[in-house]
C-alpha cells in the first residue's frame, strides 16, 4: 500500500531533508542510464535489491546499509552469517514497494533499487530528496534494462559486462573502489580456469541440463540460468522454446528429458519430492541418480552474482565433466574466497 506524506512526522522528517544544507556531490550513472547526483561520502544506504545487499557485503560496506528489502531472508538465505546485525536492520520496501514514511525514519543517503522497480516507486523516493539508484547486473539495450525477463542479443557478455559495471559502480558509491577491482579480478582469474579446462564442447555433445523448483517454473533463454549451464558446458533444455523465468507442464519436462537436473539451494526441500514424485522419476536423469541441490555459495541464478560466476560456473561444470576438472580443487578456491570476501570459513 502506497503511503501518503501527510502525516506530522513524515511531514517534518521531510522538511529536514528537504531544508538541510548541501552537502558536497558527484555524480554517478546507474544501469538504468540515469545521471544520479549523491553525496561525496555515502555513509546511510537503504538497499532494496538482494543482489546489492550481497556485493556489498562482499565489498566490506556493510556498515554502510542502513537499511534492507524486506523479503530479504526469502531471496540472500544465509546472508545473516555474512551480516551479523541484519535481523535488526529496518525493512522500508522491497523489489517493488516502498513504504516512505518507513523510509525517511531511516534517513539514508541513498536508496539502491532493481532494475524492474516501478517508476512510480522511484518517483517517489527521489521526490523527496533522497537519491536513487537502479541495479541490473546486466547490459542491455535502453528497451530491455528495466524489465525483468529482458531480451538479450548476447546474454554471456550481456552478463559479463552488467556483473563487472554494478560491482563497480557499488564500489565508487561506496569508496570501496580497490575492494571491487580486486574481487572482479578473482571472478575473471576463476572463469579463466573454467575455460581453460573445459575446452569446446560441441552442441551435439553437450549435457542436457534443466532447472527444478518446488512447483513447475523454471528459466528460460535471456537468464543468467542458462548463461551458466552454457558455461559449464550444458544446454538448458528450456531455452529454445521459454524466454526469461516462467511456468511449464510436466508434459514439456518428459519430451525435454533433461540428462541432469539441478535445484538451487534456497529451494533444496523439494529435491525429495522429485526424487519420489512418479512422473519425474519417468525423467532422465531422475532415473540415473542425477538431480543435484546446488551449494549455497551458487546463489540465485536469474541475475549473475560474483560467486556465481567465480564459484558456481566451475562448480557446475566440474559436476558435468568430471574428469576435465579432477585437478581443479574447487573446495580451495571456495574457501580463499570466502575467507576473503566474506570474512568466514564456506560450511
Amino acid at each position: 500500500m502506497k503511503k501518503i506524506l501527510q502525516l506530522p512526522l513524515v511531514g517534518g522528517l521531510l522538511l529536514l531533508l528537504l531544508c538541510s544544507p548541501a552537502l558536497a556531490q558527484r555524480t554517478v550513472t546507474d544501469q538504468l542510464g540515469r545521471t544520479v547526483a549523491i553525496p561525496d561520502t555515502v555513509n546511510r544506504i537503504v538497499v532494496l535489491q538482494h543482489q546489492s545487499l550481497d556485493i556489498m557485503i562482499q565489498l566490506g560496506a556493510q556498515d554502510k546499509v542502513a537499511g534492507i528489502l524486506d523479503k530479504w531472508e526469502k531471496y540472500l538465505p544465509g546472508a545473516a552469517k555474512t551480516m551479523a546485525d541484519i535481523d535488526a536492520l529496518p525493512t522500508p520496501g522491497g523489489l517493488d514497494t516502498v513504504n516512505m514514511e518507513a523510509l525517511l525514519v531511516v534517513q539514508p543517503d541513498l536508496v539502491i533499487v532493481t532494475h524492474y522497480a516501478p517508476k512510480e516507486m522511484i518517483e517517489q523516493i527521489t521526490s523527496a530528496g533522497i537519491p536513487v539508484v537502479g541495479l541490473s547486473l546486466f547490459d542491455a539495450a535502453s528497451s530491455e534494462v528495466a524489465k525483468l525477463n529482458p531480451d538479450l542479443v548476447d546474454a554471456q557478455a550481456a552478463y559479463n559486462k552488467g556483473l563487472k559495471d554494478a560491482v563497480l559502480l557499488l564500489g565508487e558509491i561506496c569508496n570501496k573502489q580497490a575492494r571491487a577491482e580486486r574481487l572482479m579480478q578473482v571472478v575473471e582469474a576463476n572463469q579463466k580456469v573454467l575455460k581453460s579446462h573445459l575446452g569446446d564442447i560441441p552442441e551435439t555433445k553437450r549435457v542436457k541440463c534443466y532447472m527444478a523448483r518446488n512447483n513447475l517454473h523454471t528459466y528460460g533463454a535471456g537468464k543468467y540460468t542458462s548463461v551458466i549451464m552454457e558455461r559449464a558446458g550444458g544446454v538448458n533444455v528450456v531455452a529454445k522454446e521459454v524466454t526469461g523465468f516462467k511456468e511449464v507442464t510436466m508434459e514439456d519436462v518428459l519430451r525435454w528429458n533433461p540428462e541432469v537436473v539441478f535445484i538451487q539451494w534456497r529451494h533444496r526441500s523439494a529435491a525429495e519430492g522429485l526424487r519420489n514424485d512418479p512422473a519425474w522419476q519417468q525423467v532422465s536423469a531422475i532415473k540415473n541418480g542425477r538431480l543435484y541441490v546446488t551449494p549455497e555459495y551458487v546463489k540465485p541464478w536469474g541475475h549473475a552474482l560474483p560467486e556465481s560466476m567465480a564459484l558456481g560456473e566451475l562448480w557446475m561444470a566440474k559436476i558435468l565433466y568430471p574428469e576435465k576438472f579432477k585437478d581443479v580443487d574447487l573446495d580451495g578456491l571456495v574457501q580463499s574466497y570466502y575467507k576473503e570476501f566474506y570474512g568466514i570459513a564456506f560450511k
